[in-house]
């Protein structure tokens, strides 16, 4: 007797979709595999020459009813090497943007309340985007008189804003967060703040003030001024 198997026309169509779902994690695991990679050997790179003047950390939004994952790894990345002693000083950097908060200044407020003395952290209010951020605060580590500067921020981030890094600001450091801290730092918990000092009455967010192509362009241009 002759057995005869069929294939339902779905179950071929699970099978390519078991495929595509297997390629897809190879090659996020290949991405990410890389992006640690580009991430240690940078920090590795620069970490050598430390101690550094200042450290560079990039903005992020505030909210008062939870703490964001990303604001609380580049926080306790920043005091990490504050404490270390492979950063002097920090300078935080990002104006009101997406919510009522001032960034740089909640930032600040926060490292104030994590035992940084408040006289060796500043805050550069005016940046909007990732670019800004790094250029206003290179800009005022100058004017501050800081001669050895770094950029320390998550390694995503960086690794978007290393590109710009080299065109434009030839001999700043990057020192990105250590990709295994952060399942240790998402344990944690900053310290609850009285915000006041960074409210902006009035505020309007970048969303409402600027168009979504004259975001995406600020975002990727060089020419910050």
């Amino acid at each position: 007797m002759l057995f005869c198997i069929t294939f339902h026309p779905r179950m071929k169509y699970i099978k390519w979709l078991l495929i595509i779902a297997v390629l897809i994690g190879a090659v996020m695991y290949t991405l990410q595999w890389n992006v640690k990679r580009i991430t240690i050997n940078t920090y590795n790179r620069y970490v050598a020459d430390a101690p550094y003047d200042v450290i560079i950390v990039p903005g992020l939004p505030y909210d008062t009813g939870k703490q964001n994952i990303l604001l609380k790894v580049r926080m306790l990345w920043a005091k990490s090497l504050y404490d270390k002693g492979i950063a002097k000083n920090i300078i935080f950097s990002g104006g009101a943007v997406h919510s009522c908060w001032v960034e740089a200044t909640i930032m600040k407020t926060l490292a104030d309340s994590m035992g940084i003395p408040a006289d060796h952290t500043f805050a550069e209010v005016k940046a909007e985007h990732s670019n800004e951020n790094v250029y206003y605060g290179y800009k005022l580590a100058q004017k501050l008189g800081f001669k050895k500067i770094a950029l320390a921020t998550d390694q995503f981030q960086n690794l978007f804003l290393s590109g710009f890094v080299k065109r434009k600001l030839h001999g700043l450091a990057q020192l990105p967060v250590v990709v295994d801290s952060f399942p240790v730092y998402d344990k944690m918990e900053l310290p609850h703040i009285d915000a006041t000092c960074a409210y902006v009455n009035g505020f309007v967010p970048l969303s409402e003030r600027k168009s979504r192509y004259e975001r995406y362009k600020e975002a990727m241009d060089d020419d910050v001024e």
